[in-house]
C-alpha cells in the first residue's frame, strides 16, 4: 500500500541558522521538506517530530493515503488528528478524505526554556491587531518566507525584512524570520488559503517551543463571518500540543473593526502590508485587498497617514474588479455599512450596488 511517509527529521547547522528537514515519499512531489530558522531557536527532536504531522496530515488527506510518521509525536497532537479530519472533511467531502496516521505516540515532552509568547505577524491589518491587544504579553513575533512571499522574488523579501524589523523594533518585539518549502509539496494538492495554511504556519510554530509556550494565530474572519478556511477557530487549537498553546485570536472583530483600531498605530501607518500581489510593490494600491482597506482608513479619517499605500481610492476599478468571492462580499458589506454611518454617498453607493450584483448572481430570485 502506498502511504505518505516522513522520515525523522535532522537538523543541519548553516552559520546563523538551522535547518530542519525531513524526506517526504509516497506522492510525486518527493523530495526534502525545509525549515530555516536563527540558529537561537534551534528545536529540540520532538518539536521537529511533531512539525510534521500538520503537513503530512493535509497531504495524506488531499492525496487519500495513509501517513506514516517515522518519529514519535506528541500523544495530545496525534489525539487531535483524528477531529482536524472531521472538520476539514465535512468541509470539503470530494477534496479531503479521512486516513490513518501510522505513528508512535510519545509521552514526554520537550524541554521549555522561557515560557515566551508568540505571534505571527505579516504587517497585515489582522497582525497589527492581535499584536495591539496582546502587547503586553507578546514577546516574539513570527514571519515565514515562502508562505505569501515567494522564495525566488530577492527584491520583495528584502522590502518585507526591512518593513518587519522596523515593526518589531518600534514594538520592542523579537523578530524571528523563517524560511520553509512547504509550499512546494502542498501546492499540488490543495488550496492555501483555504486548506493549508494554518496547519503549516502552525507547524513553523511548534519549530519554536522550546522558547514559547503560547502561540496567537491572528484571525482571518470573525465568529459571524465564518466559513471553511485553512485558519479556523475549529482547527487552530487542535494543533497544540502539552508544551505548545495555539490560539485562534481576534475572531471577536469584524475586518472593519480591526482596521479602525488600527488605524492610529503609528507602527502600521509606516509598514501595514494587505496586498496578496506576490511581486512587485509592497502595496499595489488597487487590487481589491488594497481598496477595501483603503476605503476603511478613509472612512476612519486616518489614509492620508498611511506610508505604504496611495491615497487615491478609484471606484471605478472597484467596481469593476466587482465582488467574486465570499469573502469579498463579507468585506464590502462591512464597508458598505460604516459608509453609511460616515454617510460617504460615492462609496456607500458604488458598494450597494456592487452587493446587489453580487446577490442577484448568486441568490437569483
Amino acid at each position: 500500500m502506498v502511504v505518505v511517509k516522513i522520515d525523522t527529521p535532522r537538523l543541519l547547522e548553516d552559520g546563523h541558522d538551522v535547518v530542519v528537514i525531513a524526506k517526504i515519499t509516497g506522492l510525486e512531489q518527493t523530495g526534502n521538506l525545509r525549515f530555516r530558522l536563527p540558529a537561537d531557536y534551534a528545536p529540540a527532536p520532538e518539536a521537529m517530530a511533531d512539525a510534521m504531522l500538520p503537513i503530512g496530515l493535509m497531504l495524506s488527506m488531499a492525496s487519500n493515503q495513509d501517513l506514516d510518521l517515522v518519529a514519535p509525536v506528541s500523544r495530545k497532537l496525534l489525539s487531535s488528528s483524528g477531529t482536524v479530519q472531521d472538520v476539514f472533511h465535512s468541509w470539503y467531502p470530494k477534496k479531503l478524505q479521512h486516513i490513518q496516521v501510522h505513528a508512535s505516540a510519545r509521552d514526554h515532552s520537550p524541554e521549555q526554556e522561557d515560557g515566551l509568547t508568540l505571534s505571527t505577524f505579516t504587517a497585515g491589518v489582522d497582525a497589527f491587531y492581535t499584536l495591539d491587544k496582546h502587547f503586553a504579553e507578546i514577546s516574539s513575533l513570527l514571519y515565514v518566507y515562502g508562505f505569501d512571499t515567494p522564495l525566488k522574488d530577492k527584491e520583495l523579501r528584502a522590502r518585507m525584512s526591512h518593513h518587519l524589523n522596523e515593526a518589531a523594533d518600534h514594538a520592542e518585539k523579537t523578530l524571528i524570520e523563517g524560511v520553509c518549502n512547504a509550499r512546494r509539496f502542498l501546492n499540488p494538492h490543495m488550496s492555501w488559503s483555504k486548506i493549508s495554511h494554518g496547519a503549516t504556519i502552525s507547524s513553523f510554530a511548534l519549530l519554536l517551543s522550546a522558547h514559547h509556550e503560547r502561540f496567537y494565530f491572528p484571525a482571518s474572519y470573525s465568529y459571524a463571518d465564518l466559513y471553511p478556511w485553512g485558519s479556523h477557530p475549529l482547527v487552530d487549537p487542535l494543533w497544540s500540543t502539552e508544551y505548545l498553546t495555539i490560539i485562534h485570536d481576534g475572531a471577536e472583530a469584524s475586518r472593519v473593526e480591526k482596521t479602525r483600531k488600527i488605524a492610529h498605530n503609528r507602527s502600521a501607518q509606516k509598514h501595514l502590508r494587505i496586498c496578496f500581489k506576490k511581486e512587485g510593490n509592497y502595496n499595489c494600491g488597487n487590487c481589491s485587498k488594497c481598496l477595501r482597506t483603503k476605503m476603511a482608513l478613509e472612512l476612519e479619517g486616518q489614509l492620508s497617514k498611511f506610508e505604504t499605500l496611495d491615497h487615491e481610492i478609484d471606484l471605478g476599478e472597484l467596481k469593476r474588479l466587482g465582488i467574486r468571492s465570499q469573502s469579498d462580499f463579507i468585506f464590502a458589506r462591512e464597508n458598505y455599512v460604516f459608509a453609511t454611518e460616515r454617510g460617504h454617498e460615492p462609496i456607500a453607493n458604488t458598494l450597494r450596488g456592487m452587493i446587489e450584483a453580487y446577490r442577484s448572481r448568486v441568490w437569483p430570485a
